[in-house]
């Protein structure tokens, strides 16, 4: 059987949890998972006495890799790296574990030190997040992984001996936690925390890596009744981690198993991984606490990739490389995405001057909306807008919040003003009345000029624009046949007409003549 030889499988071996990604790269697309399977192993709850893996979690590694590779067999991917973390790296039988495991499976197995764990995460959260300067902390089932970095460059790494399985094994006898044993617990923690001095009132976001802060995430999307979609990039305060201790400290396992957005799987360990985060926060005075899709496998991909195609992965174009890859994914060149996009600029910026329209504060959000402007018609001429704004809400868009996701969305998708009002109207918690009509006049402005480039051509030059008490004129400088600009820019100029109040005249002059 023929091998994918475009797809590269991870194996990663946790103390909570053994995952499988297959994957592959491209410029255009970025990275394309194509299975994603979960084993919970819970090999942390294996070290005995001795502090060794006992035979029962040797027994469950080795033939949890069995069954991976009978699935990579099957779907004939070959290129294969496995890789250890906590649970086998803190137990003392650790090289016998490795020959025993290789010499059963046929998979060669790298451990992972405390170091290149935490490396792998940070590598992943630089690139994936405009965040330049937080500190990240990455919770799994054995060993809790911490890192500071300042304008993306990595200051300070540790790793702590502890994790959410081994504090619940440590910690809690019951099928719930007691107040002593709560109070025991965060002040273990926060006593270990407090061996590192540069993690002290560092007053940066806290950016959380891992299956529990995802979790605790999903959770507080849920208790919030929070409509948007996507979970990389979303924000929690220290009072709503504060809140959801207190719910889940009064709860019993089976209790958490029935909670909107927690998995069952992670109902007996989840406030192990709560608390830690809950005191993690207080130690560095964090003014957020954002969750990242992106971690410890990501981070270890990304450098396989970035030593292959160092050029494709600046730390500065996170969002940029983002929208190309969703571009890609629907075969949408870049370059044509931007036509015109100096046209839309030169209007907007002298609305702005004008006062006719509000002034985003990150204007490169305009040019994102710009650039995914009606891209679902790629799925459906018709429902083009109901598609753009379904597809922009769903999707994760690297170093893009989900606020700003909202509104590269309504801008993207606009219509007319009564889409725009149908779209928005769930949102009004998150988008207020002065960005409603901000956003709604600046989607007009861009469904305007996308609206004359209907064949992708370059024709429109240049613009200017003059203002008298009873109208507005907009004169283009042409080159070619302009007849089809001329017409469009008749029909949809009455979105222009609609921001200022005014009747607006179209005047095309050929440079060539």
């Amino acid at each position: 059987m023929k091998s994918n030889s475009n797809q590269k499988a991870i194996i990663d071996i946790g103390s909570n949890s053994i995952r499988l990604v297959v994957f592959s790269y491209d410029k255009l697309v970025g990275l394309k998972e194509h299975h994603n399977i979960k084993m919970v192993a819970r090999l942390s709850m294996h070290i005995d006495a001795k502090g060794d893996l006992s035979h029962e979690g040797v027994h469950i590694l080795i033939e949890t890799l069995l069954k991976f590779k009978k699935i990579l067999n099957d779907i004939s991917v070959d290129d294969v790296f496995a890789a250890a973390t906590a649970a086998i790296r803190q137990a003392n039988n650790r090289d016998a574990i490795l020959k025993e495991a290789e010499k059963q499976t046929g998979i060669e197995i790298t451990l992972l030190s405390a170091e290149q764990e935490a490396f792998y995460g940070y590598l992943a959260v630089i690139h994936s997040t405009n965040i330049p300067t937080a500190v990240t902390i990455d919770m799994g089932g054995g060993s809790t992984e911490v890192t500071y970095f300042e304008n993306k460059e990595i200051k300070f790494s540790y790793s702590f001996p502890f994790g959410a399985v081994s504090l619940k094994k440590k910690f809690i006898r019951d099928n719930s936690i007691t107040l002593e044993e709560k109070e025991n617990l965060s002040a273990y923690v926060r006593e270990q925390f407090h061996i590192l001095p540069w993690l002290h009132d560092l007053q940066v976001p806290i950016v959380a890596i891992g299956g529990s802060a995802r979790n605790i995430a999903q959770v507080d999307q849920q208790r919030k009744k929070n409509s948007m979609h996507g979970i990389h990039q979303y924000e929690l305060s220290a009072s709503d981690l504060q809140e959801i201790s207190y719910e889940f400290a009064r709860s019993t396992i089976e209790d958490l198993k029935k909670v909107d957005g927690l998995s069952g799987d992670r109902a007996d360990i989840i406030v192990p991984a709560l608390e830690t985060f809950r005191v993690f926060m207080e130690v560095v005075k964090g003014p957020a606490f954002i969750y990242s899709k992106k971690g410890l496998r990501e981070g270890v991909i990304l450098a396989q990739l970035i030593e292959q195609s160092p050029k494709d992965f600046n730390v500065n174009d996170v969002t940029t490389n983002a929208i190309r890859h969703v571009l890609g994914k629907f075969n949408v060149n870049e370059n044509q995405s931007l036509q015109l996009y100096e046209i839309f600029s030169a209007i907007y910026h002298t609305f702005t001057e004008w006062k006719y329209i509000t002034p985003l504060r990150n204007n490169q959000l305009l040019r994102y909306a710009f650039q995914l402007f009606h891209i679902g018609k790629e799925i459906d001429q018709d429902a083009f807008s109901q598609h753009t704004f379904y597809l922009i809400t769903n999707l994760t868009i690297d170093g893009v919040s989900n606020r700003e996701r909202l509104k590269i969305a309504l801008l993207a998708s606009y219509k007319n003003k009564d889409t725009f009002k149908q779209y928005v109207g769930p949102y009004q918690h998150i988008i207020s009345n002065g960005e409603n009509k901000q956003l709604r006049d600046i989607g007009a402005i861009i469904r305007f000029i996308k609206g004359m480039d209907v064949l992708g051509r370059s024709h429109i030059k240049s613009v200017s624009l003059k203002k008298s008490e009873y109208k507005i004129e907009i004169i283009f400088v042409v080159v070619g046949n302009y007849m089809l600009e001329q017409y469009q820019a008749e029909k949809f100029k009455k979105h222009i007409e609609k921001i200022a109040q005014l009747e607006v005249k179209l005047k095309f002059i050929n440079a060539e003549e």
